[in-house]
């Protein structure tokens, strides 16, 4: 079976699909976070749950939208991990929505898991 991307609500864990799946998946949003500098508390590329502040997810979200010199410094990589992936700029960022909206609103971090 898949290892799925999941996200909670922390101190009342009710999981919810977050759009990515596969160790690739993992992989790729590690990646991703790592060489975009998103702060997670993540020990390295194989933690399974790990949290990011909402504020960083909605940071990373906006360095996408707007392609801003973070982002043009790291495109070619960037589309790489999302290539591996099979997913669009687009459809990532429709996952960082999810992470953001979907998650435990009365909590400023966000629980991803992977199971």
């Amino acid at each position: 079976m898949s290892r799925q991307l999941h996200f909670g609500k922390t101190y009342q864990v009710q999981y919810g699909y977050g759009g990515l799946f596969g160790s690739d998946g993992q992989d790729a949003l590690y990646d991703i976070f790592s060489m975009l500098e998103i702060e997670n508390n993540a020990e390295d590329i194989y933690t399974d749950d790990y949290e990011v502040e909402r504020e960083e997810l909605k940071r990373l979200r906006q360095m996408l939208t707007d392609k801003d010199e973070k982002y043009q410094e790291n495109e070619e990589e960037l589309m790489k991990c999302l290539e591996k992936i099979e997913m669009t700029l687009d459809k990532f960022i429709d996952v960082l929505d999810t992470l953001i909206n979907e998650s435990d609103q009365q909590n400023e971090y966000v629980l991803i898991s992977w199971y």
